[in-house]
Order: C-alpha cells, then sequence, then structure tokens
C-alpha cells in the first residue's frame, strides 16, 4: 500500500480526501455523544446507516444499535418508540424503516449534515439516490 501511495497522486489524493472526511465525521460524533440525548443521537445514526446503506430500510435490531450507540437496550427501545409516534420511523422485530428523513434530520440537529457535506464535497455522494453518478467518480 506505501508504495502505491507514493507512487500515485491520484491515490494519495484520494486518501487525504478519505482522511479529512472521517476526522469530520469522527469530531461530530464526539460532538453528538457530549452534547445530544439518547433521542438525538439515535437519530443521527438511524441517517448515517442509511447513507452507507443507501436505503431507507435495514435489518437492524435494539441490540445492535444499543451496542453501536455505547447505550443499554432499554434506551433504545423507549427512543425508538418515541421516533415512532413522531411517525419518524418505523421498527418492527429486526427491521427499521425511515419514513420522515426531513423530519430526522431536524430532529438530530447540529450533529448530522455537516460533517456529509463534507464527505460529500470531498469523495462525492454517498447514497446513489441523491446524484445519478457513483460516489468518488472521476478520482481513480
Amino acid at each position: 500500500m506505501r508504495v502505491a501511495v507514493e507512487e500515485s497522486d491520484t491515490l494519495r489524493e484520494l486518501l487525504f480526501r478519505y482522511l479529512r472526511a472521517m476526522t469530520v465525521q469522527t469530531a461530530y460524533t464526539a460532538l453528538s455523544n457530549a452534547v445530544d440525548t439518547v433521542k438525538q443521537r439515535l437519530a443521527r445514526w438511524i441517517l448515517m446507516a442509511c447513507d452507507r446503506a443507501r436505503e431507507d430500510e435495514m435489518p437492524l435490531t435494539h441490540d445492535f444499535i444499543a451496542d453501536m450507540l455505547s447505550v443499554r437496550r432499554p434506551s433504545i427501545t423507549n427512543a425508538l418508540h418515541e421516533l415512532e409516534g413522531w411517525r419518524w420511523i418505523s421498527s418492527e422485530r429486526g427491521f427499521l424503516t425511515v419514513l420522515d428523513r426531513a423530519g430526522l434530520e431536524e430532529f438530530a440537529s447540529r450533529t448530522y449534515g455537516q460533517a456529509e457535506a463534507e464527505y460529500k464535497r470531498l469523495l462525492g455522494p454517498m447514497r446513489l439516490a441523491d446524484e445519478e453518478v457513483p460516489p468518488a467518480s472521476g478520482l481513480i
């Protein structure tokens, strides 16, 4: 890998762009963990999972989400019920569907959006539905 990076300006530039995007994402995750409620962190995490899965319906369990957010499972169950009550998501055993992405984005507040915009600026869109071209097209 080191040789490939040294020999390819394009690969080196792409890796630096990726590193920048991940650094920004990590900073916003730390901010979210410090200032957001479990419900807001959950909304943010669901949005991020949808971005990466490129789907609004995903196979997810309460246990898995609790592990990802480092909280107790009952906290996730309660938060999911509230997000469902606001009709932003639908959650069935082992499956979660986003019904109102705009509502989730607004609720997730300041910790969702800026890192995703930086990722898109540096590497291209995460979701094919957002653009007709695949992510990072033309960079390699």
